[in-house]
């Protein structure tokens, strides 16, 4: 009994522990799958999006060059008639260059089309122009690329084309003049996207898109996905997608993925995909999105579980004494997982050696000693030379004698000692003799001591940029020359412009002055004997007709009200109370007068005794302060306004501050009305200084200053 209950326990035992181990080698191997799929998304998801990346701007430069060719902007000056007058030979001949160079362009490069837009945005020359979808003649003016170079900027721009209806990337530079730098049209590269789709693959497990910032697919590897939304979008997005005619007039259907979190999505036959993405360099809010099956993923599970754990599990169940079996079988499967992973470590080696050798950039590696032990295929095109001409033989026989001393007394020492270096300028001797001006950057390979055995660089060919900053710098010293005579001609014009504006603010006061005194004399004793005739009028007629002695009487408070307006305008174009009493006088009169009729609390704060000001000075003041409390009326929405007057022996300052609603002050100072440019003239007319600081919902605040006595001078 107590052996059958041995064999027993021994069973349970040895079921449990076949259990338990299939249990904890499926949930390991259960997370295993899981961590190299995600590994193995993320890093295919990276390499498409450097792919990607490379090949949207792969254009960039050969567009900037393009741009700066001679026979555009001959070209483009022919066809401005503000720049020389029309010359249709010149223009034929013009346009007959300009058309061959962009066929030349768009052979080397391999492109869609290369074409020519004016400042208008209509295409003037094109490499398609025999072709039946040609852009000659047609206006491209609303689209991105074309209004951000017409702006001075470069610009990428993916794009369904609005005439041919083929997808493309198109590159744009700025066409500008070489005297002033203006813009006079802009020259584009455009390049099918259908070679990026071959290298995506075609896995029925694995889905690869490039999206848009809506959403909408514009690449990919199946299809039938092709511009539809990955994801729903709302009607506002739809409403932009049609706005920006970037892939036609829609609609667009969705594919049938629902989101789950960041990383899943479920499609509408419930199939559920790990999802990863990547923005792609240089295109803001563009992504390339990675989607695989976890029914894929599953199945990396659930087959060697079937394959081995069941197998064990019965096996161990039947006889303990076959597990050298199933340890002999895990190693196995343990040797071919091995093997694996050698085949993928040399796969991903022949990946790296092909993006090493297809890079568009010069890269070369050199060991601790100088000689160069690898270099890529751009790096041998670029010098002229073959690869066992180069691999073998010291750095420094390509580089030139002063380049060389460079390398040798201060890079290369600095380099094995940190490991790093960026931006070395260095001169590269061609095959044919030539130079090329090179900026290198270059990391250290090390060993497990820690020893730098090897380096990894990449130089950059700036032979153009250096021309193009040879040419910057002579146009920029003629462009000095040019400045400074029209600096002195400015500031000649604007003496003079002073000058005739004092005379006519001068003439202005005077007029002002002589309407006051005509007002106050002549009108007010002409309302004031109308008012007596009036007086006299109402008694005659009290006894008479009670009626027309009140419709006199009536009169009589009219005439008694234009007699006040009369002489409050009298006193707003040129107060007595100034040329009898002064500035400050002046100034409380008019604060008080201000408060009356306007509602806004107002007062007048004087620190220090006021000498006697001339009369310039004290028109000036009386004003800016006039103008300025105009303005509060007018535009601050305040309730209180407060004018601070500073005189001492030296100088006047006088400070204007209101809580009203504000202003952007730059803005109004650059753009602001003749209010604000009145002020300002008035002050620097009397040598003064005048400020405005202002911002939305803080109020405004106004400041005048001059000093006394140097302002008759001015």
């Amino acid at each position: 009994m107590k052996l059958r209950l041995i064999f027993l326990v021994l069973s349970l035992l040895v079921f449990l522990s076949a259990a338990t181990g299939s249990y904890l080698y499926y949930a390991s191997l259960k997370s295993a799958a899981f961590t190299e799929a995600e590994h193995h998304a993320i890093t295919r998801i990276e390499i498409i999006q450097k792919n990607l990346s490379s090949y949207l701007s792969e254009n960039v430069k050969p567009v900037r060059t393009l741009a700066g060719m001679r026979q555009l902007i001959d070209f483009l000056e022919s066809q401005d008639s503000k720049m020389v007058a029309p010359d249709p030979e010149k223009q034929i001949e013009y346009q007959q260059r300009t058309e061959l160079l962009l066929d030349h362009f768009n052979t080397a490069l391999g492109s869609d089309v290369c074409y020519l837009m004016d400042l208008n945005g209509v295409t003037l020359a094109s490499s398609n122009r025999r072709a039946k979808d040609s852009f000659v003649g047609k206006k491209f003016a609303f689209r991105p690329y074309f209004q951000e170079a017409a702006k001075g900027s470069p610009a990428s721009y993916l794009a369904l084309g609005s005439t041919s209806g083929r997808r493309g990337v198109y590159c744009s530079y700025p066409v500008m003049t070489k005297t002033d730098a203006r813009v006079l049209g802009v020259a584009v590269i455009k390049a099918s996207l259908e070679q990026i789709e071959k290298k995506l693959g075609q896995s029925r497990d694995e889905i690869v898109v490039v999206t848009d910032p809506h959403g909408l697919i514009f690449i990919a590897n199946r299809k039938p996905w092709l511009f539809k939304l990955l994801w729903q979008t709302s009607g506002i997005e739809q409403h932009d997608l049609v706005r920006s005619r970037q892939f036609g007039t829609g609609p667009w259907a969705g594919v049938g993925l629902v989101a789950e979190g960041d990383h899943y999505a479920v499609d509408e036959s419930g199939r559920k995909y790990l999802v990863n993405r990547l923005e792609i360099d240089g295109f803001p809010n563009w992504h390339v999105i990675h989607l695989r099956s976890l029914e894929a993923i599953y199945k990396v599970v659930f087959d060697p579980l079937v394959r081995v754990t069941v197998p064990t599990v019965v096996t161990l169940c039947i006889l303990v004494g076959l597990a050298v079996f199933f340890l002999y079988r895990n190693a196995s499967v343990e040797i071919v997982q091995r093997k694996k992973a050698e085949q993928a470590l040399r796969e991903s080696e022949k990946r790296y050696r092909s993006i090493y050798h297809n890079t568009p950039a010069m890269l070369h590696s050199i060991n601790a000693a100088g000689f160069l032990i690898s270099v890529s295929d751009n790096w041998l095109e670029a010098l002229g030379y073959e690869r066992a001409e180069v691999v073998g033989r010291p750095l420094f026989d390509f580089l030139t004698s002063e380049s060389r001393d460079y390398a040798v007394k201060e890079v290369f020492p600095d380099f094995f000692r940190v490991g790093f270096c960026k931006d070395i300028p260095y001169r590269l001797v061609r095959k044919d003799g030539s130079i090329m001006d090179v900026l290198l950057s270059a990391i250290g390979d090390r060993d497990r001591e820690g020893t730098i055995v090897r380096s990894l660089a990449v130089s950059i060919d700036i032979s153009d940029r250096k021309l193009a900053e040879a040419a910057l710098k002579q146009a920029q010293e003629k462009l000095n020359l040019y400045t400074r005579d029209l600096e002195r001609q400015v500031k000649k014009r604007t003496v003079e412009l002073q000058r005739l504006s004092g005379s006519i603010l001068a003439d202005q006061e005077r007029e002002r002055a002589a309407i006051a005194r005509g007002l106050h004399d002549e009108l007010g004793q002409v309302l004031t004997a109308l008012r007596l005739e009036a007086v006299w009028l109402e008694g005659r007629l009290r006894s008479v007709d009670g009626k027309a002695a009140e419709r006199a009487a009536m009169m009589t408070s009219l005439i008694d009200d234009t007699i006040d307006e009369v002489r409050s305008i009298a006193l707003r174009l040129r107060p007595g109370i100034l040329d009898d009493l002064g500035l400050v006088e002046a100034l409380e009169w008019y604060t008080a007068d201000f408060e009356r009729r306007t509602g806004i609390a107002c007062t007048c704060n004087v620190e220090g005794e006021v000498p006697e000001l001339n009369d310039r000075l004290a028109t000036a003041a009386y004003r800016i302060s006039q103008e300025a409390l105009t303005n509060v009326a007018r535009h601050s929405q305040a309730d209180q306004v407060k004018i601070f007057l500073v005189v001492d022996a030296t100088q006047l300052r006088m400070v204007i501050t209101d809580d009203g609603c504000g202003f952007v002050a730059d803005v109004a100072m650059e753009t602001g009305g003749l209010g604000i440019t009145g002020m300002r003239e008035r002050a620097i007319l009397i040598g003064g200084s005048f400020e405005i600081v202002s911002e939305p919902g803080r109020g405004t605040r106004i400041s005048f200053q001059v000093k006394v006595g140097e302002e008759e001078g001015v």
